[in-house]
This record gives C-alpha cells, structure tokens and sequence, in this order.
C-alpha cells in the first residue's frame, strides 16, 4: 500500500482539527499532549480512525505516548506500519 505522505499529513491534521476546535493552530509539530488536545476519548477515536481509514491493526504495544504526541508522530507510526506491512506481503 503506498501511502502519499502530504496526503496523509493533512488527513490526520483536519481529523485532530476536527476533534480539537478549541486549537485551530495545530499544526504538524504540536504536542499533543503538553497542549491537552488528546485525552482517552480522542485517542480511541483516532485509533480507530487509523484503523479503518489506513487498514491497520495497532496493538497494544503501539498505543504509546511516543506514536501519539504530535500529528507528525502519528504520521510516522501510519508510514512504519504500513511500510512493514506490505513488505512483508
């Protein structure tokens, strides 16, 4: 699966906005944590989001504050787990 990169930024970017009206400067370094943009609620509603839009199963070992910290971070995880993927296939 090959994934357009500025594509998929803007993607997560208006998904987050979406979720986020009250930060409509977010952009693709922001902290999503340290700015209090993702909570429990968003961050299932992202995963599953992740899931459905891009085929991916993320595990529990994914689910770490790392992959979720900035848009930028998400957009890494999305292009490493789909890159594995179809190498693999």
């Amino acid at each position: 699966m090959s994934i357009d990169r500025q594509q998929l930024e803007a993607d997560i970017l208006q998904f987050v906005k979406s979720r986020a009206p009250a930060h409509p400067s977010l952009g693709l370094e922001t902290d999503l944590l340290e700015e209090g943009v993702l909570d429990s609620l968003l961050l299932v509603d992202l995963i599953f989001h992740l899931e459905e839009r891009y085929g991916l199963k993320l595990g529990s070992e994914h689910i770490d504050p790392a992959n979720f910290r900035s848009p930028a971070a998400i957009v890494n995880l999305i292009v490493d787990q789909t890159g594995s993927r179809s190498s693999a296939a």
